[in-house]
């Protein structure tokens, strides 16, 4: 049972391509595709629509009466033009820099992603967001007043996105996992980046 547990493991980690059954399999095979043709604009594509539809999410618990399009559409190109290609480069250079996967590896990934990764995706959201307000002179106070809190709230979530992507998913696909995942965190990030 261990073994077939390790060869499952290793299959999955070094595959490069989903394999889904019944209905979603013809999308994931055309992703499949998309990624193999064009790996950044795929990923860069797949960011934007999740972090777009994360920002509709968060406007609506807001109830805000009339949707902000220009929130909405920097929120799309903050996952497009900055997450996508960021999370590209970081998840390649990590592995490269740690590219074993045991226990201790795996933590010591998502253990730099907190300190280095994160941070840096959340100061982007709050300069956003303090651009479509009072202007970036109020990005220092935003992240002397914020992104402690907003670290602290990640480590009881991305830690497990983390190991979960770095055991399971292969490279190639660690920023659709990760995207995935951001989809709640990004409905987070939106509303505690606008947040006075």
């Amino acid at each position: 049972m261990r073994r077939k547990l390790a060869a499952l493991l290793l299959a999955a980690r070094s595959a490069n391509a989903l394999r889904v059954p019944g209905a979603l399999g013809s999308i994931a095979s055309t992703y499949v595709k998309c990624m193999n043709q064009a790996p950044l604009a795929t990923k860069a594509a797949t960011s934007a629509v999740i972090f777009g539809a994360s920002d509709a999410c968060a406007q609506k618990l807001e109830r805000v009466e009339k949707p902000d399009a220009t929130r909405l559409l920097t929120t799309t190109a903050i996952g497009g033009l900055y997450f996508a290609p960021a999370a590209h480069v970081w998840y390649a250079q990590i592995t490269r820099l740690i590219p074993k996967n045991g226990l201790k590896e795996i933590l010591s990934k998502a253990m730099l992603g907190q300190i280095f990764f994160g941070p840096l995706v959340t100061i982007v959201f709050f300069a956003a967001a303090c651009a479509q307000g009072e202007g970036l002179k109020t990005l220092p106070a935003k992240i002397k007043n914020d992104l402690l809190a907003v670290q602290v709230a990640g480590l009881g979530f991305w830690p497990f996105v983390d190991f979960i992507s770095f055991a399971l998913v292969p490279i190639a696909y660690i920023p659709l996992f990760v995207n995935g995942a951001s989809f709640v965190w990004t409905i987070f990030l939106s509303l505690k980046s606008r947040k006075a």
